[in-house]
């Protein structure tokens, strides 16, 4: 009676960290490309292409969202350290040479238009040019474009190094709010 659908976006490449930010300020504030969709949640994991170690949690509910360092991806840890099974359980999310990094976002809304949001998130994503380039060079283009994410994630996994947890009266999310 709303008209609330959803979709999955998936991808296997690493968003560029200046790109996402401006995608995500658009769809905050339903201006093109999202003028004619309204997004009322989202949440995944992401791959930034300044952090490839760690997972994003992402998650966008009303008028802000949150982008935080989350996990390691499993290709960063040995596998003698994974659970058993996991290698069969995650061999379809497995792509050469990056493992399991990739892009998983549901995107609740209203009126969503699918290909729209697929392609302003895609565009976002690094060229095939760019991944063909290496993790130096991608960290020198976030570096001359600005990373939005970079100061509050170094201090999340400072924080998180230095094994600060208690949450000292103050946290390290990276907060959008309208």
């Amino acid at each position: 009676e709303y008209g609330i659908t959803s979709f999955t976006y998936r991808a296997n490449k690493p968003f560029a960290p200046h790109l996402l930010q401006r995608a995500l300020d658009a769809m905050l504030d339903q201006t093109a490309p999202f003028d004619e969709s309204i997004v009322l949640r989202a949440k995944g994991f992401v791959w930034l292409s300044t952090f490839p170690q760690l997972q994003g949690d992402f998650s966008l509910a009303g008028h802000s969202f949150s982008l935080v360092p989350g996990n390691p991806w499993w290709a960063e840890i040995d596998k003698e350290h994974w659970p058993p099974n996991l290698e069969e359980a995650i061999a379809p999310l497995w792509k050469e040479p990056y493992g399991d990094r990739q892009q998983e976002m549901v995107i609740i809304g209203q009126q969503l238009d699918k290909e729209v949001i697929t392609n302003a998130l895609d565009s976002c994503l690094l060229s095939e040019d760019e991944m063909a380039r290496g993790q130096d060079v991608w960290n020198e283009m976030a570096a001359d474009a600005g990373d939005p994410f970079r100061e509050d994630w170094d201090a999340a996994i400072d924080q998180v190094l230095n094994g600060d947890e208690s949450g000292h009266g103050h946290d390290h999310q990276h907060e959008h709010h309208h």
